[in-house]
């Protein structure tokens, strides 16, 4: 493994701890820990308060991770010029994650509008997936793998694809929930107020949109799961990637029925976010892998010119 290689996982990591402190930050109400920016109640070192430190740290792992990407663009241009699909992946994530430091300030300037913060984290998971992608294609290519030409898309991976798109637009959802105070709307689970699927009024419909939503990730889970025995049976980690997706999805449907049941008690909003990113860091790496794992082993009959074929865009 290159250096390249080891520093984007090194960062990849950081950033999911990242988004973990940040939604430590919000179940604790301390995003105004730090009412100002750059600075921490007009200080560099900031005070020894609860809400204070918890935000500071969130800085600090903020400023960690841009740290790390700084090494991550220094190798990119030191080794990977030559590979132009993860050259612009990574000066894709670099102008993400600026964007992603601007809306930082700006959440704390505005003081914490549901539309700016549900911005923060849908760029926080931007970041992250476009990282996970250039990771999966960097290893990859160096193990000698080529990427399915464009028009051999498969269901197995449509289905990949459609469930990381609708695990964002889920986490995206429920951060603005959130931010809006509509995450106790519905006091009841899975009904609304034990009566309807509908909700009375925007904040239950925001509610209940939420969880029908969070459904269809659950269905197009399973059928994601069943392409994987039937398209991708030999192999075996596209079969159980899928499967530990599901698993963690029934895990943070629990977790979401907790968040009713415990009246959004601090750890269970904590942990409700951690699984909604780890969910989402495991669908983004299924569908990219799924581009370099073939759905059958190569046969003597094929073609030569059969197993070369590969998107121009991958080369």
């Amino acid at each position: 493994m290159t250096w390249f290689q080891r520093l984007l996982i090194i960062t990849i990591v950081a950033t999911f701890a990242l988004v973990v402190i940040g939604g430590t930050v919000r179940a604790t109400d301390s995003g105004l820990g730090c009412p100002d920016w750059p600075t921490c109640n007009g200080r560099l070192v900031p005070r020894l308060e609860k809400h204070t430190i918890i935000e500071y740290s969130h800085r600090s792992a903020a400023t960690a991770v841009g740290v790390l990407f700084l090494s991550v663009t220094f190798f990119t241009f030191k080794t990977e010029r030559k590979n132009r699909l993860v050259f612009w992946l990574t000066f894709t994530a670099g102008v993400v994650l600026l964007w992603q430091i601007i809306l930082g300030g700006i959440t704390v300037k505005k003081e914490l509008p549901a539309e700016v913060v549900a911005a923060h984290l849908a760029t926080a998971m931007s970041f992250l997936g476009i990282m996970l992608v250039t990771a999966v294609i960097s290893v990859m290519r160096a193990r000698g793998a080529r990427a399915a030409p464009a028009a051999a898309i498969s269901p197995y991976m449509w289905f990949a694809m459609a469930a990381a798109a609708v695990a964002f637009v889920t986490l995206v959802l429920g951060s603005y929930i959130s931010g809006t105070d509509a995450s106790l709307a519905c006091t009841s689970w899975p009904t609304c107020q034990g009566s309807t699927l509908i909700g009375n009024g925007e904040a239950q419909a925001m509610h209940m949109l939420h969880r029908f939503v969070a459904g269809l990730l659950g269905i197009v889970l399973l059928g994601l799961v069943y392409e994987g025995f039937e398209e991708r049976r030999h192999q075996r980690l596209l079969v159980a990637l899928p499967l530990v997706a599901l698993a963690a999805y029934l895990v943070q449907a629990l977790i979401g029925a907790m968040n009713i049941w415990t009246t959004l008690a601090d750890g269970v909003v904590i942990a409700h976010l951690s699984m909604a990113a780890l969910l989402w860091c495991i669908l983004v790496t299924t569908a990219a892998l799924s581009f370099y794992l073939p759905a059958r082993e190569a046969t003597r009959e094929e073609l030569p010119g059969e197993r070369a074929k590969v998107a121009e865009w991958a080369r």
